[in-house]
């Protein structure tokens, strides 16, 4: 489906990853991008909201009448809205409640509407713990709540597809970071730098995973919904490696400071590899990410800087 023209709706598009996406579907000419967020703050959204052509929506993914509401007369879906993994770990039955019943309900106001292409954004977690490079053939085994949950939102749009046709692409996100992240390693590490503390490293630090910049994340997601492919998973990776202890390295040498990093034991069911192969994504969507480790970390410190 063309972006220029068409209607698109984000769910969870005034967060970290939603709200790039709305930047992009801007750029690309989209002629309306309705946001619905739990929380439809305008803290990311200033550039795109200036183009007159974004509305903000409040609604929770669990109220179905809502749904309805905002869906109406609108082209394509990007679901991104989610319970973030710590949180699902910490209360599994809210976990159930968004992550399963609410993407339930938004694939049934979507279906409802006549929406005629979905992209979900899906979790490297669906895999579990593992040390070998994965692809998308390798076996689903989540050992999370939120993984579990991103395995029934992938069953649900494979049977809804099934039933209705509607087109549909499964995009699975290594680890994601950059600007408008307030969590996750880079920007802890960060944090603990600009305080002038220690950065802390769990273990030896030579847990490895693939660190892929949002920015690519976001053109992923334009490009899946642009393209012609329907019913396919992609692994949205960068297609490089890169250790805990080297990500701490690289932070301190572009922030300039001499800090040491502090070394801690890690928990006993701590993670120590997750990557996956791009290869797909680079054949299908031809398209390879643009943004290396260094490019990308420098965007954060920058985006920090700028934040005050």
């Amino acid at each position: 489906m063309q972006i220029q023209g068409n209607r698109f709706l984000v769910t969870g598009g005034a967060g970290f990853v939603g709200s790039h996406i709305v930047d992009r579907l801007v750029v690309a000419g989209a002629s309306e991008v309705v946001v619905l967020d739990l929380d439809p703050r305008d803290t990311h959204l200033g550039d795109a909201l200036a183009s007159g052509r974004v509305r903000l929506e409040a609604g929770d993914v669990g109220d179905r009448d809502r749904l309805g509401q905002v869906f109406a007369g609108v082209d394509g879906l990007f679901h991104a809205a989610v319970l973030p993994l710590n949180n699902c770990t910490q209360d599994p039955r809210r976990c159930l409640e968004v992550n399963v019943d609410g993407t339930f309900n938004v694939y049934d106001a979507a279906r409802e509407a006549g929406v005629k292409k979905i992209v979900f954004s899906s979790a490297s977690s669906v895999y579990g713990d593992t040390n070998s490079t994965m692809d998308e053939s390798h076996p689903l085994a989540a050992r999370t709540w939120y993984g579990a949950s991103k395995i029934c939102g992938e069953a649900f749009l494979h049977a809804l597809g099934e039933q209705t046709g509607i087109e549909y692409v499964i995009l699975r996100y290594m680890n994601v970071y950059g600007p408008r992240q307030e969590a996750g390693l880079v920007r802890l590490v960060l944090n603990r730098i600009n305080s002038g503390e220690p950065p802390i490293i769990t273990g030896d630090g030579s847990a490895s995973f693939d660190f892929v910049h949002v920015g690519d994340i976001a053109e992923a997601n334009i490009r899946s919904m642009a393209s012609e492919l329907t019913g396919i998973e992609f692994n949205i990776g960068s297609g490089t490696e890169v250790s805990v202890k080297d990500i701490v390295g690289h932070l301190l040498r572009l922030t300039g400071s001499e800090l040491e990093p502090e070394y801690r034991p890690a928990p006993q069911a701590a993670m120590f590899r997750r990557v996956g192969s791009n290869k797909r994504m680079v054949e299908l969507l031809e398209w390879e990410p643009e943004n290396d480790i260094d490019t990308g970390l420098r965007t954060v410190i920058d985006y920090v800087a700028a934040s005050g």
